[in-house]
This record gives C-alpha cells, sequence and structure tokens, in this order.
C-alpha cells in the first residue's frame, strides 16, 4: 500500500515542479572537477593532515589560479612529489635528503581509505586511526570545490604558501608579505612560530 502511495505522489508531480527538482539536482562533477579534488585533498593532507584552516587557506590560493586546468597544472608544478610528477623512487631520495616527509605516502593516497603505499607503521602510527580522519577530509574538500563551503580566510587572496618548519622572517624575504589570514601554529614573535602554513603575496602592499 506504501509503494501505491508513493507512486501516486510521484503522478501529482507538476511539470514544472519536476524540471525544479533537476535543476536543484547537483552537476555531475567534471574529470578535471575530480582530478582538483584529488590533488587538494592529497596536498592540503600532506601539508597539515586534516587541518580546516590549513585546508581553506590553500583552496582560497588554488582557487585564485584561474580555470580548473590552469589550477591543475600550478599545483602539479607546485607539489611535485606529491601530485605524481616525481616517480616513487624519487619521493624515497627527497624524503631522505629532507630527512623524512610526507609525500612518500601520501601521494599514494586512496579515495576508499586503504593504507597507501610508502605508510611504514613503525614509523608513521596505525593506518586504521588516520583512515577516518582522511576520509573525512575529502568530503571537505569536495565541500570546497564543488561550491558548497564559501568559506575564505583571506580577504586578499594569496599567491601561495609557505612557512611549514620555516620562521615569518625567513618566508618573508624578497618582496614576499605574509596576509594576516596565515595560521601558524604560535602568534607572531613566539618560539617556533613558523611550523604550520603562511598564505603569501609577491606585490608590495596596495597604496
Amino acid at each position: 500500500m506504501r509503494t501505491l502511495f508513493a507512486l501516486l505522489a510521484l503522478t501529482l508531480v507538476s511539470p514544472a515542479q519536476a524540471q525544479d527538482q533537476v535543476a536543484d539536482a547537483p552537476s555531475r562533477p567534471t574529470r578535471a572537477e575530480r582530478r582538483i579534488v584529488e590533488l587538494v585533498s592529497k596536498i592540503s593532507f600532506n601539508e597539515g593532515l586534516d587541518n580546516y584552516q590549513d585546508l581553506a587557506l590553500i583552496y582560497q590560493i588554488v582557487e585564485g589560479r584561474g580555470t580548473t586546468d590552469e589550477q591543475i597544472h600550478w599545483l602539479e608544478r607546485h607539489s611535485p612529489c606529491v601530485s605524481g610528477r616525481l616517480t616513487q623512487d624519487e619521493a624515497r631520495a627527497r624524503a631522505a635528503r629532507r630527512r623524512g616527509g610526507n609525500c612518500v605516502w601520501s601521494r599514494n593516497l586512496h579515495p576508499d581509505g586503504r593504507r597507501p603505499r610508502g605508510w611504514i607503521r613503525e614509523q608513521h602510527g596505525r593506518w586504521n586511526w588516520v583512515r577516518d580522519r582522511w576520509l573525512a577530509h575529502i568530503e571537505r574538500v569536495r565541500d570546497f570545490v564543488y561550491g558548497r563551503d564559501p568559506y575564505r580566510p583571506c580577504a586578499e587572496t594569496p599567491e601561495t604558501w609557505d612557512g611549514v618548519r620555516y620562521g615569518r622572517e625567513r618566508v618573508g624575504r624578497g618582496g614576499r608579505r605574509i596576509l594576516e589570514c596565515s595560521v601558524p601554529y604560535r602568534r607572531p614573535g613566539e618560539a617556533g612560530e613558523g611550523l604550520h602554513n603562511f598564505a603569501v603575496v609577491r606585490a608590495p602592499p596596495p597604496s
């Protein structure tokens, strides 16, 4: 009986209502959009795991890079290890030079949550604990890319990010200007400040 009522309800929907429902339905993501989700997910997770503020900052930078194709090209050049432009052997060699590095495994993250190649339990811990954070992170990235999350931390669009393991003074060299929407672990001037990412522009401040 419930099935019959459900069928009757469908027949009572007017053509105009049906068109509205189709218009309200989310469009199918393009191949380029899916690639943006993949790259932003891996790169932002590599940078700050599931830190929401880091993700919002990185996505605002990516979004300001133009079309989706231009965004993909920029991300692949900016983060060649995580994006997969480097081979796995090259990723290991880079990690050895830097005495560690997430790109050995973050480049191999899967949307289904399986343990990525390069993850070593003795070094990184139990993957199952990180897995749930990773899967939730992908959904947050989709919210940004598909327009469901309007949050952008910076009033002025940053050009890039920098600052992991570096201090504010070093990041600000060469005419670069650090925006106040940056998200360091500690307040400016405190010891260890700069362990997170700084939003950076290279243009001089507006007059």
